[in-house]
């Protein structure tokens, strides 16, 4: 059943009110729009949606570094803490579109963090952080905060490379042409640098070849690249020498596709041109990567006569406006920088429709003005309209015509819009779209925050002060949530028109498709800067739901739940691989047995159960009965399946050179390396080969896999190669394990036993412990049919905590057989463990806390410090009075600090601010 949430929306009252306040009653057919407004509430009431956005300490980061992060997670409606989901899942993404690192996160109130820890051996790149819950699976993965991040190896190798790549058709694929150039990290060119390169496309690799930089550090060279799906994914493999004692440095970059031809599209205003009446068409151009190029071309009509003239204004987006003839079809060309032009038909101009325009200039309020063309004889024409203007799924006004004029105008006060983007759509009497358009508007209503030092400049290694205050939009002081970094700001240069949390939330996150330079669009109040969000509004589409899927009651399937905690699923089944309706299922830490959680299945012997609080040793263990407390059974869990990866722009970006700072980063990273060597806290690399993440059971043998416990938790481990020829394999165990012996005919362990779950310990028939072979429950006698050339070694878990593992099986202790690799015994026995299973899910990281030098203490060891994150502090609060202090220490650079704060309050306000310092 699908999980429903209450609307926190008086929607229908709010808007029967804005109707009555603004809309003659000749406009008002209050059915059709109760019946918009109920489809739209049921959806925001069933399917509300999320939104998680992370704040980084910085923009890049190189080998050996840590990514710290804040993490927020809000309602999409208004922004304040959800409540919905309490687990975040936070994703590193390789440049190849695989998971690198995961990491999970406990979220309360919003708000989490949590860190990854790059190795050394990472390999270069643009890498990408993704976020979601498990309820945001539902929905389309567009709705996943997606972060891309450029990670750099100076850990590796000396030397940088930069490429660029041209293109020509030859036959059935490219003809590639790539120019290359190396320098090292003093920004040097690295001359005569011999270079050998193969290419890698569909699992085929080229036979190698050989350049040689000039004194410029630059060579290029020529290959060929057929089409087909791989071409995407081709890779350009480097092998870059450093000398003859030095093994080759491996580089690898993904071959860009052509960029020479771009993909325009255009988009009239309202969804669709109309002949007869001057149209507002938006239109965007993105090259090969996804990138907006900026153009400029002319419209055409089919005689090839010249219609208007347009031109981009910013990131490949602009508008034009013509009127269309009727029977007349139009085409824009586009003339490339090299003289090449390049035709895109418009969209096929309809003979009626209707025309909506949205003037969003005006100081007071929004214009909306309907105009219904080409039904001159009556046929077809609306009887009457309805404009429905929501904003996140908040319906904030409504008005009706039902008279059917050619004109239909509504004035919508701008102070009923919240702040970001709004969808006002145009219905006809029926309840179907017919136009649409979306808007931004911003009501200022922003976080007040100010970030004050205590002293004007610092020597380095001062301890700085600094003061947090944060006030509402009307200045009164509030209590939020909040994180700040401070980095180098000489080597950390953020793109100051970057995302952060107040245009991620108010734009990016509600829009189709990647935005590039989001922060532009908040950079000042300039005609520029509002024509061209306007034209982000023309061009970009909404995301969050369609309309023509709701009203048909067209809606995503709940296939993922809403998660307040983490928690094991599974089904118990019997041997006969029927389910056990009602098995009773026990959750519990072997390494703290009380640490325990208690569910049941479910008539099908589906169950979920939370997981027990954790620490990073504990080892979660599952346990089953039926309801005559016997364990002969099976479980199976659910093993966690990360969302599906998919391509983000930019596709397949190319090295380039880098700016100043970025130089000055990866200085000031290979001395801070040159330190951690020095502690003993890192190595220098060779040549690295990057053969996957390591599996820790990779090198274990199947029977070890097969194992629930680990070497750490056996008492004694017995090699069977002194074992007497021909005796006994108990009787010769008796003889090296102290506390087996025999009492009555059985084999016992003499200890203490401290599990105690479902059923007093030891309460069974027998007091054998559990013999094991391979990982397979056998008996007594499955042991002694084997003799001392069969087994590797005997593992022996003392009763309590060391068998605890096992649950009530292990109860007696655990005796466990590991067979030689080849040896081959029929033993009579179950194909798995009875009734247990050992839970590897996800469980959430433990939170590190960021390293802060103190430097108001004298040392007798002077270390030198070239961090570039100075501070980190992902969870600071203020107080009622807006108020907080954070204090950190200076490093060794003469530089000047940035500090940059983001956050949020519980009503769902929004803030960011910068501040900077000096040391001198």
């Amino acid at each position: 059943m699908p999980h429903r949430v209450k609307s926190s929306y008086g929607v229908a009252f709010f808007l029967l009110f804005a109707l009555s306040a603004f809309a003659p009653k000749v406009w008002q057919e209050v059915d059709m729009l109760k019946r918009l407004i109920a489809k739209l509430t049921h959806f925001e009431s069933n399917y509300p949606q999320e939104k998680a956005y992370l704040h980084l300490d910085k923009p890049y980061y190189a080998a050996g570094e840590d990514i710290w992060f804040s993490a927020y997670l809000v309602n999409s409606s208004d922004h304040a803490p959800s409540p919905l989901s309490k687990v975040l899942y936070v994703e590193l993404i390789n440049p190849q579109d695989s998971i690198f690192q995961r990491v999970v996160l406990n979220m309360q109130e919003g708000k989490g963090a949590g860190d990854f820890t790059l190795p050394e051996d990472i390999p270069e790149g643009l890498y990408q952080l993704r976020a979601y819950t498990s309820w945001m699976q539902n929905f389309p993965e567009t709705y996943f905060f997606h972060q891309n991040i450029q990670v750099w190896n100076s850990r590796e190798s000396d030397l940088v490379p930069a490429a660029n790549f041209s293109f020509k058709r030859a036959g059935k694929g490219d003809s590639v042409t790539v120019q290359l150039e190396f320098v090292n990290h003093k920004a040097e060119a690295a001359g005569q640098l011999p270079v050998s390169y193969v290419v890698k496309q569909a699992g085929k690799k080229s036979g190698p070849r050989k350049l040689t930089t000039n004194a410029a550090g630059k060579t290029k060279t020529t290959f060929f690249l057929p089409d087909g799906n791989a071409r995407q994914l081709a890779q350009l493999e480097l092998s870059l020498g450093q000398g003859k004692d030095k093994a080759p440095v491996v580089k690898s970059m993904l071959v860009p596709l052509p960029t020479n031809k771009l993909d325009v599209q255009f988009f009239p205003e309202g969804g669709a041109l109309i002949s007869g009446f001057w149209n507002n068409i938006g239109f965007k151009a993105i090259d090969a990567q996804g990138l907006g190029q900026d153009v400029q071309g002319a419209i055409y009509d089919q005689a090839g006569t010249k219609v208007t003239d347009f031109t981009s204004l910013k990131f490949g987006m602009g508008r034009l406006g013509f009127l269309p003839e009727k029977g007349k079809q139009y085409e824009a060309r586009i003339k490339a920088a090299n003289g090449t032009e390049t035709v895109y038909p418009l969209p096929p101009a309809q003979d009626k429709g209707v025309v909506m325009t949205v003037d969003n200039s005006k100081p007071e309020l929004v214009r909306v003005k309907c105009y219904t063309v080409g039904y001159a004889d009556g046929a077809g024409k609306p009887s009457g309209l309805h404009v429905v203007a929501q904003s996140r799924g908040a319906v904030f006004f409504g008005a009706s015509s039902a008279t059917g004029r050619d004109v239909f105008q509504v004035d919508i006060p701008r102070e009923k819009f919240p702040t970001g983007i709004s969808q006002i759509t145009l219905f006809n009497q029926a309840g179907e779209p017919l136009s649409e358009r979306l808007l931004f508007v911003n009501q200022n209503q922003q976080l007040q925050i100010s970030l004050t030092s205590d002293k004007p400049t610092y020597k380095p290694r001062e301890k700085v002060t600094l003061q947090l205050q944060v006030k509402d939009a009307a200045g009164n002081p509030v209590a939020g949530n909040f994180s700040l970094g401070v980095t180098d700001a000489h080597s950390v240069s953020p793109n100051p028109y970057a995302a952060n949390m107040v245009s991620y939330l108010q734009l990016s996150s509600d829009l189709q498709g990647y935005i590039e330079n989001p922060g532009y669009y908040f950079s000042s109040t300039q005609p520029e800067v509002l024509q061209a969000l306007d034209n982000l509004m023309l061009t970009q589409g909404w995301r969050r739901f369609v309309w023509k899927e709701i009203l048909q009651d067209k809606y995503p399937a709940l296939t993922f739940p809403l998660e307040q905690g983490l928690s094991v699923s599974g089904v118990v089944t019997r041997y006969s691989k029927k389910p056990e309706p009602h098995a009773m299922v026990t959750v519990f830490d072997a390494k703290n047995i009380k640490n325990v959680m208690m569910g049941k299945a479910d008539l099908e012997g589906r169950f979920s159960v939370p997981l027990p609080p954790l620490t990073d040793s504990s080892k979660v263990v599952v346990q089953t009965r039926d309801q005559k407390d016997k364990t002969q059974l099976l479980v199976n869990l659910e093993s966690f399946v990360p969302a599906q990866v998919f391509p983000k722009v930019p596709y397949a970006p190319a090295p380039v050179s880098l700016s100043d700072p970025q130089w000055a980063y990866l200085r000031m990273n290979r001395e801070q390396q040159k330190v951690d060597q020095s502690m003993g806290k890192g190595i220098m690399l060779g040549q690295v080969t990057i053969r996957g993440r390591r599996d820790l059971d990779a090198n274990k043998s199947l029977a070890d896999q097969n194992t629930l416990h680990s070497p750490h938790e056996v008492s004694y481990s017995v090699k069977t190669d002194k074992f007497p020829p021909g005796m006994s394999i108990m009787k010769s165990l008796m003889r090296r394990v102290p506390s087996l012996s025999e009492v009555n005919g059985e084999y016992v362990l003499r200890g203490v036993s401290s599990l105690n779950i479902g059923a007093e310990a030891g309460s069974g028939l027998s007091n054998e412990p559990l013999f094991m072979i391979d990982g397979i429950t056998s008996d007594v006698n499955g042991v002694e049919s084997l003799t001392e050339v069969d087994i590797e070694r005997i593992d022996v878990l003392m009763p309590g905590a060391p068998s605890a593992i096992y649950g009530t099986a292990g109860v007696n202790g655990v005796i466990s057989v590991i067979l030689k690799r080849g040896a081959s015994k029929s033993v009579t026995s179950n194909a798995r463990l009875e009734g247990i299973a050992l839970y590897k899910g996800p469980r959430y990281q433990t939170t590190r806390e960021f390293y802060m030098p103190r430097y108001d203490k004298p040392s007798e060891v002077y270390t030198p410090d070239w961090r570039t994150t100075i501070f980190w502090n992902p969870t600071v609060k203020t107080d009622a009075q807006g108020k907080a202090t954070l204090t950190f220490f200076a490093a060794d650079a003469k530089t000047t600090y940035r500090a940059v704060v983001e956050g949020f309050t519980a009503k769902g306000q929004l803030g960011q601010a910068t501040a900077s310092m000096q040391v001198k």
